[in-house]
């Protein structure tokens, strides 16, 4: 199977989960996640915010615990001319709009824009994973231009409803892996050294 036919069973999948299950296995990722202490001793994380027509993974919960830790959160404001991404810092007073594409951004006259390579641990979206930590996301490469801009040993950390497929035919010597990927049973590590 090649990487846009993955793409369309598992963004087929997902459209099928109830709002019940997008959040009940959201809990169950965030659970895997917590457990994942050598991770909070980080203080800068990007995450990206949930579309909620494509039933993404409930990332609010994250960033709560994360902000009840005092961590700082970064999130994402795509710009689909050239297919970038600012890197923009999130609290409680960020204002949100949803974007014509359904996603979730800060007010573009109040986006505070910081470099990239403060990050130390990134949360990509993703729509399915496979046993070597490869991801196929939505085909437009956000997240692959973004990571070069990253500090090399950032951690990448990649969420997903189901079990990882064994492998991801057809791969582009630039397509982006993940060095962690989590489902609601499961912890995935690829990259041991990412970590320490």
């Amino acid at each position: 199977m090649n990487k846009e036919e993955f793409r369309k069973k598992y963004f087929y999948y997902r459209q099928s989960l109830s709002q019940k299950e997008i959040f009940d296995y959201s809990y169950q990722i965030f659970l895997n996640f917590r457990k994942l202490f050598f991770i909070w001793k980080k203080k800068y994380y990007h995450i990206f915010l949930p579309i909620k027509k494509y039933k993404e993974v409930n990332t609010f919960i994250f960033i709560n615990f994360l902000q009840q830790k005092k961590k700082y959160i970064t999130i994402p404001y795509s710009n689909f001319y050239d297919l970038s991404i600012d890197n923009c810092f999130f609290d409680e007073k960020t204002l949100l709009k949803k974007s014509k594409y359904g996603i979730l951004e800060p007010i573009y006259t109040e986006k505070r824009i910081v470099s990239p390579s403060i990050i130390e641990v990134i949360f990509i979206p993703l729509l399915i994973f496979d046993l070597k930590g490869y991801r196929i996301g939505y085909g437009k490469g956000f997240y692959d231009r973004f990571i070069l801009l990253c500090k090399k040993n950032v951690i990448k950390i990649g969420l997903s409803f189901f079990y990882p497929v064994k492998e991801i035919g057809f791969l582009h010597e630039n397509d982006l892996s993940i060095d962690l990927g989590i489902t609601p049973t499961n912890i995935f590590f690829f990259n041991k050294k990412a970590y320490y």
